[in-house]
């Protein structure tokens, strides 16, 4: 997958910490950053998700909370969206968190991690050089489009 890898990195100090969240549920907010093509994942208010390398972008501002070891749920601070996945592939923002939510976090060798969809097991969450999300059904693990540091 050419995609390049995703990282967790932290939001800025200037990004604050009121989130609304109930204590102890949510890490501070982080941001994706898929080296391939530089981009951070975004969730805009209108339920789409995809990158885009300006770092003050408000949407790339995300909560990551573990439900079980390595497993987590991504929620858009600004856009109150959830990251999903459907059966098709398409990444998306819910307005809740279903099953289509859940993500199993690995940290790779090359220390990105990688999130694969838990109800559909061979898809990873990816942007391509445009910035455009890659679809699940073309993802698999090993391609750049899939780490995110």
């Amino acid at each position: 997958m050419a995609t390049g890898g995703i990282t967790t990195l932290p939001a800025t100090p200037e990004d604050g910490g009121s989130s609304g969240f109930p204590p102890g549920n949510f890490k501070d907010p982080k941001r994706l950053y898929c080296k391939n093509g530089g981009f951070f994942l975004r969730i805009k208010s209108d339920g789409g998700v995809d990158g885009i390398r300006e770092k003050n972008d408000p949407h790339i501002k995300l909560q990551l909370q573990a439900t079980s070891v390595g497993e987590v749920v991504i929620k858009g601070i600004c856009a109150n969206r959830y990251l999903a996945m459907n059966r098709d592939g398409r990444l998306f923002g819910a307005r809740r968190a279903t099953d289509e939510c859940y993500f199993l976090e690995r940290l790779e060798s090359n220390n990105y991690n990688t999130y694969r969809s838990r109800k559909y097991p061979n898809m990873y969450v990816a942007l391509k050089r445009t910035g455009q999300y890659k679809s699940g059904s073309k993802t698999g693990p090993g391609q750049k489009e899939v780490h995110n540091p």
